[in-house]
């Protein structure tokens, strides 16, 4: 049966506080990323996601991902660049036993500062490798958890797939973690059914805080991270310029942004919205990604407005602190006659004809410079394509490495 509203439930819009966000752009920018960026890269983005206001980082999940957490929370504490921010490791208890003495081996003074977001708790449940698995941490010195529940979401939110999600939200409150995060692993959550999950789940936990991980795979991330909050979860997620395994997750900046204008306001205290800019920015170079152009607040050329008296927003009263270019869709009469008064000639008849005979000068000029950027782009554009696909370790690629390896440093026999 598809699940509605509770019976009462109002949602809320606007002018209303949530408790923080969670930053994914370290854990999942390393996944999206084709290469193998090393952590000592990732220091300078690192730091200015601190001086951001983002408090909760989820640093990553991988093999050498806790002992590169703890040597980075030793450094940032000798810079004194740590205060009550968190730094997040999921824990894959698919997969974690390998891991355990690099956390055994953690100094107690980074402890504090990590929490353990255990996923993928279904996982050996009939011997409670889950609750086994939190006791273990507890006795290793840890006291900040959260679990990541999993989920291949359709259209509508049924009472079986809620069930499944209680069921494991159950198993959480039962070892004392009230964190939880609920996963559109596939992006598949459309907004009405996210309004729905989340207006349920508030009402059956209401001391439990909640927050989505919206991937974009059809779009929504945005839509549904905001719905979410709107209908009472009190944590949101997202990644710096959108970072997030397949189409990404929502744009903290973006977050941001709708956040001022909708006074939604942080208990974790309000952003930065320049060092926002800089850490969306600073996350392509890192992760050696070509920068987005056309991204709202941090793409590369979304303050460069077209010149002339086709501009809407000029014409709305709205123009900022924008560049401005020309190019031949803004190449009117009276934008070329403004420039010339602009300049100081005053007579009507000269103006019109100086700013005709400049019209077809600045025509042949943007001609001339497309047709040299179109041989630009197009040595451009491959260069971008050879650079996603040489030198990509992709799955076959991966198996023949592994061949090669096993026939000639392993003394294995070739198939």
């Amino acid at each position: 049966m598809i699940m509605k509203l509770p019976q009462g439930h109002e949602s809320r819009l606007s002018g209303f506080s949530i408790d923080g966000i969670l930053d994914e752009t370290l854990r999942e920018g390393s996944e999206r990323c084709m290469f193998s960026v090393p952590t000592s890269s990732k220091l300078p983005l690192i730091r200015c996601i601190l001086k951001s206001g983002v408090k909760d980082v989820i640093f990553g999940s991988g093999p050498n991902d806790p002992n590169d957490l703890a040597d980075v929370l030793v450094r940032l504490q000798r810079e004194g660049a740590l205060a009550d921010q968190k730094f997040s490791f999921v824990l894959l208890l698919n997969c974690f036993e390998p891991l355990m003495p690099q956390f055994q081996a953690m100094a107690d003074a980074v402890r504090d500062n990590i929490t353990i977001s255990f996923g993928m708790i279904t996982h050996d449940s009939e011997t409670c490798l889950f609750e086994r698995t939190v006791d273990q941490f507890r006795q290793m010195g840890f006291s900040s958890f959260r679990v990541s529940l999993l989920n291949k979401f359709g259209g509508e939110i049924d009472e079986r797939d809620y069930e499944s999600i209680v069921h494991q939200i159950d198993r959480a409150m039962a070892v004392g973690i009230g964190t939880i995060r609920i996963n559109d692993s596939l992006g598949t959550l459309y907004p009405e059914a996210m309004a729905v999950l989340a207006a349920n789940l508030r009402y059956d936990y209401p001391t439990a805080s909640f927050c989505l991980h919206a991937h974009n795979d059809r779009g929504f991330a945005l839509q549904n991270a905001l719905t979410s909050i709107y209908h009472g979860f009190n944590l949101i997620e997202g990644g710096f310029a959108q970072f997030g395994n397949r189409s990404g997750l929502p744009a903290i900046e973006l977050l941001d942004r709708i956040f001022q204008e909708k006074s939604i306001t942080l208990a974790s205290g309000a952003l930065d919205a320049g060092a926002v800019q800089d850490a969306s920015r600073l996350s392509e170079e890192t992760f050696l990604v070509i920068p987005d152009l056309f991204r709202p607040i941090s793409g590369m050329i979304v303050d460069c407005e077209n010149m002339g008296v086709t501009n809407i927003p000029d014409y709305l009263g709205s123009s900022s602190a924008s560049r401005y270019f020309l190019n031949t869709i803004g190449l009117h009469q009276s934008t070329l006659c403004n420039i010339v008064r602009d300049l100081g000639l005053n007579d009507q008849d000269a103006i019109e004809e100086v700013a005709e005979k400049f019209r077809t000068y600045l025509d042949g000029q943007m001609r001339e410079i497309t047709v040299r950027k179109s041989f630009e782009y197009k040595a451009l554009r491959g260069m971008v394509e050879n650079f996603y696909t040489d030198d990509v370790l992709f799955s076959e690629r991966v198996y023949d490495l592994a061949r090669d390896y096993l026939q000639h440093r392993a003394g294995m026999p070739a198939d």
